[in-house]
């Protein structure tokens, strides 16, 4: 195991992507966003993936931000543009992944390790997680999607009070404010989330998938256009193998609603 790195492991169906740079609290850099990336467009091909698991190899931290030395040594604009665009890219990736993205959140989640959590599909944090996007206070901006994602996960009001002060909030604040959908004992987070994961992994693959392109497109369009385009992922749900073999009789009904 080199010391920067994301370590890849199997567990049935599931993929686990786990950042590992403990020497600086799993501070992202570009090699980090690199290799994340990579891995996740090498198992966009993998059949047998059910869902992914992006987490920590490092105890009490999910991610502590940009790696600030090398940003740091960024020899200006230009180059500052070229290193959000990589994570932009990276982030992206995840976000558009056919198969369920999980964050789990076990510890610090602060900068751009907030910025990559938010483009997962669903973040589970333990009760002791603690987040914040403290770039202001450095004399920067977020600058990796996570902004954008931000005023789509609890609106600008909030958005702008996270950014704007720094402040730092615990796990419980967080899921007040949307931005993380389960808090669970930090005993218990591996369990329940690969149990999550494995339950999102054997939904029927072609509907999770459409419906994850769905929600990712309407979340960007205005409301004419993202129903119109769910309506289109709707009609091409309608003629899976899956869909054509279901029995009516098989569906709710208004006495199993009672």
């Amino acid at each position: 195991m080199t010391d920067v790195s994301v370590i890849t492991e199997r567990d049935g169906n599931l993929v686990l992507l786990l950042i590992h740079n403990p020497r600086l609290r799993n501070a992202l850099s570009a090699e980090i966003l690199s290799q994340l990336r990579a891995a996740l467009l090498k198992l966009r091909q993998d059949e047998e993936v059910g869902a992914v698991i992006i987490g920590s190899a490092v105890e009490g931290v999910f991610a502590s931000g940009g790696n600030i030395r090398e940003l740091h040594a960024l020899g200006g604009s230009t180059d500052g543009l070229h290193f959000a665009e990589l994570a932009q890219a990276a982030f992206k990736t995840v976000e558009s992944f056919p198969k369920p993205v999980l964050a789990v959140i076990n510890g610090y989640c602060l900068g751009a390790g907030a910025e990559l959590a938010k483009a997962a599909d669903i973040r589970i944090a333990a009760d002791t997680a603690i987040f914040s996007s403290p770039q202001i206070g450095l004399g920067i901006t977020p600058g990796l999607g996570g902004g954008q994602r931000l005023i789509r996960l609890c609106g600008t009001g909030h958005a702008k009070r996270l950014i704007l002060t720094g402040e730092r909030i615990s796990a419980k604040d967080a899921w007040h404010l949307g931005l993380v959908e389960w808090i669970v004992p930090a005993s218990e987070l591996w369990d329940l989330a690969k149990a999550m994961a494995r339950k999102l992994a054997n939904k029927p693959r072609t509907a999770l998938t459409l419906a994850k392109k769905a929600l990712n497109y309407s979340s960007q369009a205005n409301l004419k256009v993202g129903c119109a385009y769910e309506a289109a992922q709707f009609g091409q749900t309608c003629s899976t193998a899956l869909w054509r073999d279901f029995r009516p009789d098989m569906a709710w009904n208004d006495e199993q609603c009672d």
